[in-house]
């Protein structure tokens, strides 16, 4: 294939920081500053917490705009800043 893949990092945080990524067409969300967070304030288990959080947000975004897939993320919901 010769399309480029989409990687987003910097910044981002939350289910909705990965809902805007993946909208705006990126394949792979870096957020490694959550996981050093949780695993700062809760040891290994923090890692774990850390991934229900984010699924648990992400989720609910994927609710709010009615997408039943994440591949499936309305791109027109995301506004362009001139």
């Amino acid at each position: 294939s010769d399309q480029i893949k989409v990687m987003m990092d910097s910044g981002l945080r939350s289910g909705p920081d990965i809902a805007r990524t993946m909208a705006s067409g990126a394949e792979f969300t870096f957020l490694g500053r959550s996981f050093m967070y949780g695993v700062a304030a809760l040891g290994n288990e923090g890692g774990n917490h850390t991934i229900s959080l984010l699924k648990t947000e992400l989720q609910q975004v994927m609710e709010q705009v009615c997408c039943e897939n994440t591949k499936d993320f309305p791109n027109h919901l995301i506004k362009k800043i001139n």
